[in-house]
């Protein structure tokens, strides 16, 4: 390699490395709520409002097709996509591909629509829900929770949520950033890629009032053992985006794990009068029990449709899970407030003055990355202008 190509790869490495050094000073240094468990003398209960006569939607949010020239893995159509899930009995089943909004071809405007945001080594990835547009700011080396916070405000200003996808798969999200983060509806707890029910109760034990959700994660919806294993189930009166974002808000859902797009089980009914909470199932009995705090069993019921338990009076939360054979269950939490409405959900903010004192350090490496390429293309035509100039020998000069 000639010492020109040398000096002008090194150049253009200087000015990668100096240019992702500016984007991460750019990045907003946040002041995050401190947990707080919920506390209250009433419960907010996800399903007070669902009656029999609610509407179940089965709904899968996390599906990738053949995009980008195939550069990420997933195969077929959109409508390959939908077709293989309504063969299954789903009501919907967006297609997420990366960092692009894709529909079917059959779907009007107001379909649900979805992708999936992040391409960093980490595969700290968001799914967001009812997207107007792709946001495409990302951290692709180590990211903390700054990065990650700037990531979800950005995507919820452009969607209607926002969605953790994955948390655990390659060690995304510890638990002190679960702790921190604010923004987000739901937390993705089961899919194709990893199970991830202990993250969710790491954000629950900080007061965070967050939802679970399942999903496949498919990258080949006809294969059998990548489709139909994980999906939520959404009281919504119908399918569109509308009724399905504004049921996943509040927590009217719960997350399926089953088989071939199979479930033996369903919720019936969940109630809550002052201290005591009553749960019904259809279908197969199954082994209930009652999670709180930590992910402790609080009460369990062997081979039921039906419980009943009196809540502890100093748990801030408080969730069902459903077991049989072959399906489990899922159901949201309830959560401690004191007028029993969904409790607050608290806000990060930016902090201005250190965000200042980092975003002119990031522009006094802008300056010095364009600074220095400017003098490397000054130094190589001054080279190049040289070499042009100098005499050339001839015979004549040799003799």
């Amino acid at each position: 390699m000639r010492a020109q190509d040398r000096r002008l790869l090194g150049a253009a490495a200087s000015s990668v490395w100096l240019s992702l050094a500016a984007l991460y000073l750019w990045c907003p240094v946040h002041r995050f709520p401190p947990a707080r468990p919920f506390a209250g003398r009433r419960w907010y209960n996800p399903y007070g409002s669902v009656t029999p006569a609610t509407p179940w939607q089965k709904v899968n949010l996390h599906a990738h097709a053949r995009a980008w020239s195939g550069l990420t893995n997933g195969r077929g159509s959109a409508d390959d996509v939908l077709r293989s899930y309504r063969a299954m009995g789903y009501d919907a089943a967006p297609v997420s591909n990366y960092q692009a909004i894709t529909r079917a071809s059959g779907s009007d405007s107001t379909a649900l629509t979805v992708y999936e945001q992040g391409y960093n080594l980490r595969k700290v990835h968001f799914l967001a829900v009812g997207p107007r547009r792709v946001d495409w700011l990302d951290y692709p080396l180590l990211q903390g929770r700054d990065e990650e916070q700037h990531r979800i405000d950005r995507i919820r200003a452009s969607a209607a949520l926002v969605i953790i996808a994955h948390p655990r798969l390659r060690n995304g999200l510890p638990d002190a950033d679960l702790r921190a983060l604010t923004g987000y509806t739901a937390i993705e707890i089961g899919s194709y890629a990893s199970k991830d029910e202990d993250a969710w109760n790491v954000a629950l034990d900080a007061g965070r009032p967050v939802w679970a959700v399942a999903n496949d994660d498919t990258h080949s919806a006809d294969e059998p053992n990548e489709a139909g294993e994980y999906w939520s189930m959404i009281a919504a009166p119908a399918v569109d985006a509308t009724s399905l974002q504004g049921a996943l808000a509040t927590g009217r859902a719960y997350a399926v794990f089953g088989h071939a797009g199979s479930a033996d089980i369903a919720l019936r009914s969940l109630s809550v009068s002052g201290d005591t909470l009553s749960v019904a199932f259809a279908g197969a009995p199954a082994d209930l029990g009652l999670v709180g705090p930590k992910g402790r069993l609080l009460g369990e019921e062997k081979g039921r449709r039906e419980a009943r338990w009196v809540l502890p009076c100093d748990a801030p939360w408080v969730r069902v899970v459903a077991r049989t054979a072959t399906t489990q269950l899922f159901l949201q939490p309830v959560l401690r407030s004191e007028d029993g409405a969904l409790p607050r959900r608290v806000e990060a903010s930016v902090a201005w003055a250190p965000t200042f004192v980092r975003r002119v350090m990031a522009l006094v490496l802008v300056f010095i990355a364009v600074l220095s390429w400017v003098s490397h293309d000054a130094g190589s035509l001054t080279s190049s202008e040289t070499i042009r100039r100098r005499p050339k020998l001839t015979l004549q000069d040799a003799a």
